[in-house]
């Protein structure tokens, strides 16, 4: 029994020592561990992955859950990815050509459906050339050697003598001295009537150069609003007559102000309305005993209507009117009127300019005749160093082509200077998004007086051999009041062509505007918010560590020492135990 005390007092010596050189006290920034491990970093990619998986099982779009899901085999994965792509590829196709007609044909023309009515609109401006080019007893004081008769040549378009082609010309003072004292307009037009309420309109006709000649133009705008500099020879000096007020007019624009007076008292006059009482009655003189020459292979007139503030192309679109008929001529208008959205549209496509857009040198206001007329001034210039008597002076200085540049000129006018220029220069004029002009429709009887009195009082006064001879009648009028303007709109707008696409995308696809946002959210807002929280997340923690306050810190380490002690105890006892039985058996 004593041997046992001193076993277990050597025991507990020994142990305890042990005990204490085993047992030191961590520092507490060891001891101090977690019992769970903080967030592990999360990357991108696990994030950006995660969110791609989640969005393919929840979006509208088709056969993106089949090819994301993990429980097909993936042969039917791969069959779905092959059915995507393809659909894909059929649907962008459809979207390219859809695409391709709203760019490059974005305009189409339509009726307007408001009527016009003819008496807000300008009556044509009517332009009249007598096809004779100068008076004969004028014509008879020129020699055959001299450059005049050359000249009256070149405007009766005879072939002309190579030796007679030198020396320089004066066109603008043949004209003064052989066209205009014989051919003024009050000897042209005897006798005019406008309406009802005009009875002596033939003084509103003023003389104009023409690719004709000489001839008298009505109703055109006044010189002030129609050219910017160089104001033709005999437009110079030209005036309104009494009682009338010039006004700018443009088809966009329409009259510049509101008019507050009748439309008779305005120039240029707009239609009063509809049939013969309302329109334009002329009564012409075509002087057959003081013909020289003639443009044609007649004796008569040549007639053209044209907007008023375009310069008239008689040679090439007027119409002829013989003497001894009497003629009834009916207008029907047609304009061309613009949506203003156009003009977002490039012109390569739209195909036309709007008045500010198109920029002339010579003339006030854009046409497609206007320019033309331009651009064959620029190839007369360039090619034979002068332009002819009629054409723009766009330089103002520009020289007046002589007899002896007759062919430069007409190989010029004929388009055969060169493969393409005249073309491609001529090409460069777009017609105007907003156009007025003027077809016709003649009809004709001859004018007799057998055995009746004429109803026209101005017939009176000539010999019925003068009037099938010399005398013209021309009655011009509207048929309807109202007409139905062509309309340029939108082929494919915007809004057209994103209904094309959209109905494409969700017949193909399952597509719509919440799927971009789905895209949208799924790939940028949520990785974004994910990785922010994560991140939140690591620093909460490491902040509620080195937050914790001196007493957590002692109550951890007693804990964690109580929790040594207790197990080093428990291990003595049992080598205790397991020592005191060796010593049993060894005594036994």
């Amino acid at each position: 029994m004593r041997s046992l005390r001193k076993l277990r007092h050597s025991w507990r010596r020994h142990s305890g020592s042990r005990f204490l050189r085993n047992f030191q006290v961590q520092p507490a920034q060891q001891q101090l561990e977690p019992q769970s491990k903080p967030a592990s970093v999360v990357s991108w990619r696990y994030v950006l992955a995660l969110n791609t998986d989640e969005f393919c099982r929840n979006t509208s779009i088709h056969g993106l859950k089949y090819i994301n899901s993990r429980k097909l085999h993936n042969a039917d994965r791969l069959f779905f990815a092959a059915a995507l792509l393809a659909v894909l590829g059929f649907a962008g196709f459809l979207m390219q050509d859809a695409f391709d007609k709203w760019n490059t044909t974005p305009v189409i023309v339509g009726i307007n459906p408001e009527p016009t009515y003819i008496t807000n609109e300008p009556f044509p401006a009517v332009t009249i050339c007598n096809l004779n080019q100068a008076l004969a007893c004028r014509a008879a004081q020129f020699a055959k050697d001299m450059p005049q008769y050359a000249m009256l040549q070149v405007l009766c378009r005879r072939k002309l003598n190579s030796q007679l082609s030198r020396g320089n010309n004066n066109w603008e003072q043949l004209i003064s001295n052989v066209c205009m004292p014989t051919c003024p307009c009050s000897a042209l037009v005897i006798g005019c009537r406008f309406g009802a309420l005009d009875n002596q309109c033939e003084r509103m006709f003023y003389p104009i150069i023409t690719d004709e000649g000489l001839c008298c133009v009505f109703n055109m705008l006044h010189p002030r609003f129609m050219y910017k500099h160089n104001v033709p020879l005999t437009l110079r000096n030209i005036s309104t007559p009494k009682g009338y007020q010039a006004v700018n007019w443009h088809a966009e624009l329409g009259y510049n102000r509101p008019l507050g007076k009748p439309h008779h008292q305005y120039y240029p006059q707009a239609a009063l309305g509809i049939g013969e009482s309302l329109g334009l009655s002329l009564t012409l003189d075509v002087g057959a005993d003081d013909y020289y020459c003639s443009s044609a292979s007649s004796i008569g007139f040549k007639v053209a209507l044209h907007s008023p503030n375009e310069s008239p192309n008689v040679r090439e679109t007027g119409f002829l009117l013989s003497p001894g008929l009497e003629t009834k001529l009916r207008i029907e208008p047609a304009k061309m009127i613009t949506e203003l959205q156009l003009r977002q549209v490039q012109r390569r496509y739209r195909h036309c300019l709007f008045h500010d857009e198109g920029k002339l040198r010579y003339f006030v206001h854009y046409t497609q005749r206007n320019c033309e007329m331009e651009c064959m001034s620029r190839l007369l210039l360039q090619h034979c160093g002068c332009v002819v008597f009629y054409m723009p002076r766009i330089n103002g200085n520009d020289t007046i082509c002589s007899i002896r540049e007759t062919q430069c000129v007409e190989r010029v006018r004929l388009h055969t200077v060169g493969s393409t220029g005249v073309a491609s220069y001529l090409d460069s004029c777009l017609p105007s998004c907003f156009d007025l002009t003027f077809n016709s429709f003649t009809y004709s009887t001859r004018i007799s007086a057998e055995g009746f009195k004429f109803a026209n009082p101005q017939l009176k006064n000539f010999s019925l051999e003068h009037l099938e001879r010399s005398i013209a009648v021309v009655h011009m009028y509207f048929k309807e009041q109202t007409f139905r303007a062509s309309k340029q709109t939108e082929f494919i707008g915007f809004s057209d062509f994103l209904s094309n696409v959209g109905g494409l995308m969700g017949l193909f696809l399952g597509f719509s505007f919440l799927s971009i946002v789905e895209c949208i959210y799924f790939a940028l807002i949520r990785p974004c918010r994910t990785y922010a929280e994560h991140k939140n997340q690591r620093f909460a923690q490491r902040l509620e560590l080195t937050a914790a306050t001196p007493q957590k810190f002692a109550q951890q380490a007693a804990r964690k020492w109580f929790e040594t002690e207790l197990g080093q105890l428990r291990q003595q006892r049992q080598r205790y135990a397991a020592y005191k039985r060796h010593l049993v058996v060894q005594n036994t």
